[in-house]
């Protein structure tokens, strides 16, 4: 779907906490054709009442967004502190962790197995090192947000994009997709 923009300029990033932060869900939409001919396959109604959907979807998304924020902050604790309660809060139940494998496959570890890999893990904290916490972007629709993070967990630095649900009214990490520098 091909939506465009035109009052943000996304190439110039916006501080918040004095990290980057490229706010996706806070532009003005247009919907093109290809849009408006996918919300008439979905059985939604014509680019009138998209506009009005659309209003209406940015003024949800402007109070999911602190939701969103607070969601990454909980993430870096968790990371920083390697406390997998924190992380299970944040997980459904039903998540999944993916990665490249060493020897080049794609790896899917369900949620249970990736927080009691956690467990064993040393917090970065207990060892001294500092922190480095970045929220790359967030872009949310409806129900849907993708969190794209960097933070380090020494000696690697990881970029994980976090798709996110909200499910009965509260935003779930569903998926974690992640890579690291090594």
């Amino acid at each position: 779907m091909n939506i465009t923009h035109d009052t943000l300029n996304h190439n110039s990033p916006i501080l918040i906490n004095d990290s980057p932060l490229r706010l996706v869900s806070n532009a003005t939409p247009r919907l093109s054709a290809d849009a408006q001919a996918l919300d008439a396959w979905h059985g939604m109604a014509g680019p009138h009442e998209s506009a009005q959907r659309n209003k209406l979807s940015r003024a949800a998304m402007n109070s999911d967004i602190p939701a969103l924020r607070s969601i990454a902050q909980t993430y870096f604790d968790a990371a920083y502190e390697m406390d997998a309660e924190k992380f299970s809060s944040l997980f459904h139940p039903s998540s999944s962790v993916t990665k490249i494998s060493e020897d080049g496959n794609v790896s899917v570890t369900p949620i249970a197995a990736w927080l009691a890999a956690v467990r064993n893990m040393k917090a970065p904290k207990q060892q001294g090192f500092e922190r480095d916490d970045q929220i790359l972007s967030i872009d949310a629709e409806k129900e849907l947000a993708i969190l794209k993070v960097k933070l380090q967990v020494h000696p690697r630095v990881f970029t994980d994009m976090l798709s996110c649900l909200k499910v009965h009214g509260t935003w779930k990490i569903v998926q974690k997709v992640m890579t690291s520098n090594t």
